[in-house]
């Protein structure tokens, strides 16, 4: 998960470590294989030559890679006509993971190896030079080849593809060892998993991952755990059974190895509409083509990217500040913001919150010790106001928005608030206040979470609204966390250049897909958010984009309109920032998820 710290392991211990595993662990294993000999023909750069298979019976293979003989445990399990293998190379880090169609005898094997540098300090891009690389021996490579059973004769005009087919699919899993997840596929290159059986707040990860097609019932859906621990699992979906086969491999959260095969039982549980031509099928150019070399896959390392932060670089870097400043850098202004409001413009009015919530219980140590639950407002102009939290008042930039009739929303710096200890928080708060319920909802920023010195952290403060032209607010209601974006998925367009679809998939979190060239889902990304309820024409979103920039997103939606508007707060290298956002929403489907999180 995003608060999980992997032990990478030395090549030495990743060795011995392999050294000791043998054929993978099943149920039950598959002896269709036994007594068979297949010479497979693999196509692309980076094939081996020669990859000649004997199998001596269902535990024991033979197999010639490039001229060179092994012998070794392997284990398989099919599903219809479908089987898949996996052995490792004896004496190496390297294995073999064949998906084999038996009627066709056409194959997808992937070779897998362990160990990875990654650069740390540059982008995404190339556009920053790293500082310098780590290593990681403990996390999986792999590279995968279309091939097929080669008996002499001509080679067959159609090999297994790369696919879109898949996209915008969810299905819930039940996995024969009773373990459950649900999982997203937003993307030709990355999926999300929520994980229902494991004590981790149901937030989703997200896994750069492989869609392959081997026909319109059988599909191989791999993903690969980059930043979570580093292991694989390759899966043959069954479409028209719903059912799957796969294998599991790499190292567990103890660094024990981790190799078994397993069945489960698959629910399809919606599906969101995908934006390519629909004629385009995804398998003509392999996905994020600009990748390159054996093994080259999308993967977003945000951690090497923007390295931690101490709190001493915190407090050097928000000396430089960049309040509303429009001008400035900034990826998520957009050209689609919601038109600025000047209805608060000469109007005082007092906000009493008398329900202090931190959003997740792992959160709760990052409410300060001493949070002002009185605000009093007076508006100077369009840009400008003061605020007092019963004594001194201060004077601040803001921005208001209307995003539904009668709710305001605008937020401002906190200057001067401080910690217990004295030192400042630069705090910041956003408040949403509708005069037409007297129901206020303000949302405490501030830089430094449980888990680092730099990422924001929020508490939420539920009460009421007092003053001239605001309605008098009802005695036992206040506003709410709400569940009822759990399942939906939406494209969001902040401008002509940036686009992003959001899949909600549990109630504490969402990812965000970037839009590739042609319109496939490209890079994606999970986070811990959460939605308040306003009204029914009126939600508060509001996501920190943990273990990456550390930013707050914090945005009003109105799904009557399809339109959001909001500010975007963090601290990072370059300085402070507090700044708006906005996009125009697309409805893209729905996911039937909300049951599996009753319990």
């Amino acid at each position: 998960m995003f608060f999980n710290t992997y032990n990478p392991l030395t090549k030495k211990e990743v060795a011995a470590k392999l050294a000791a595993a043998t054929r993978p662990t099943a149920d039950k294993y598959c002896g269709v294989l036994a007594g068979k000999s297949l010479k497979l023909k693999l196509t692309g750069e980076f094939a081996p030559t020669q990859l000649d298979y004997t199998f001596a019976s269902d535990s024991e293979l033979t197999v010639v890679e490039n001229g060179t003989t092994y012998t070794a445990p392997y284990g398989a399990i099919s599903l219809g006509d479908i089987t898949v293998f996996s052995h490792l190379i004896p004496g190496t880090e390297r294995g073999w993971h064949v998906v084999l169609d038996r009627k066709t005898e056409l194959v997808t094997a992937f070779e897998t190896w362990f160990g990875i540098s990654v650069p740390v300090g540059g982008d995404l891009f190339g556009m920053k030079q790293p500082t310098h690389h780590r290593d990681i021996p403990r996390e999986i490579q792999r590279h995968y080849h279309f091939g097929y059973v080669d008996n002499g004769g001509e080679a067959p005009a159609k090999l297994h593809t790369t696919t879109n087919r898949l996209e915008g699919r969810g299905l819930h899993w039940k996995f024969d060892c009773g373990s459950e997840n649900l999982t997203f596929f937003p993307s030709v290159v990355c999926s999300l998993t929520t994980w229902l059986d494991e004590p981790q707040d149901a937030v989703s990860v997200t896994y750069p991952s492989d869609y392959l097609r081997i026909n319109d019932e059988y599909y191989i859906y791999a993903k690969w755990g980059v930043e979570f621990g580093g292991e694989m699992w390759l899966e043959v979906l069954d479409l028209f059974d719903l059912k799957a086969v796969g294998v599991k491999f790499g190292f567990g959260a103890d660094d024990e190895v981790v190799y078994a095969l397993h069945t489960a039982d698959l629910t399809v549980t919606g599906d969101a509409a995908h934006l390519e031509t629909i004629t385009v099928n995804g398998d003509k150019a392999p996905p994020m083509a600009m990748l390159q070399g054996k093994g080259a896959r999308y993967a977003y390392r945000p951690k090497d990217m923007d390295p931690p932060m101490t709190r001493a670089e915190v407090e050097e870097a928000v000396k430089t500040q960049r309040i509303f400043d429009f001008g400035g850098p900034n990826i998520m202004m957009s050209g689609n913001t919601l038109a600025f409001s000047d209805f608060l413009v000469g109007k005082k009015f007092k906000l009493t919150y008398d329900q202090v919530r931190t959003p997740y219980a792992w959160s709760a140590a990052n409410t300060p010790d001493v949070l002002p639950t009185t605000y009093e407002y007076e508006f100077i102009d369009g840009a400008t106001l003061k605020w007092s939290t019963g004594g001194e008042w201060t004077t601040e930039k803001y921005v208001c928005f209307e995003p539904a009739k009668d709710i305001y929303f605008f937020s401002h710096m906190l200057t001067g608030v401080t910690y217990a200890d004295g030192t400042n928080q630069y705090a910041n708060i956003s408040q949403a206040v509708d005069f037409s319920t007297g129901l206020s909802t303000g949302i405490y920023a501030h830089p430094g979470s449980w888990t680092s010195e730099w990422e924001i952290s929020a508490t939420v403060l539920f009460g009421t609204a007092e003053g001239e032209g605001i309605a008098k607010a009802p005695f036992s209601t206040r506003h709410g966390f709400s569940s009822d974006f759990v399942g939906r998925t939406l494209a969001w367009a902040y401008s002509d250049s940036m686009s992003s679809i959001h899949t909600y998939s549990s109630p504490v979190s969402y990812s965000w897909t970037i839009f590739q060239d042609d319109n496939s889902g490209g890079a994606t990304w999970s986070s811990p958010g959460f939605f308040i309820k306003l009204r029914n024409d009126a939600y508060l979103f509001q996501w920190v984009e943990e273990n990456c920039n550390g930013s707050q997103g914090l945005v009003c939606y109105n799904p009557y309109i399809l339109h959001d508007g909001g500010f975007f707060f963090g601290v990072g290298h370059s300085g402070l920032s507090l700044n708006i956002t906005g996009a125009f929403a697309r409805q893209l489907g729905q996911f039937d998820i909300k049951k599996y999180f009753e319990k």
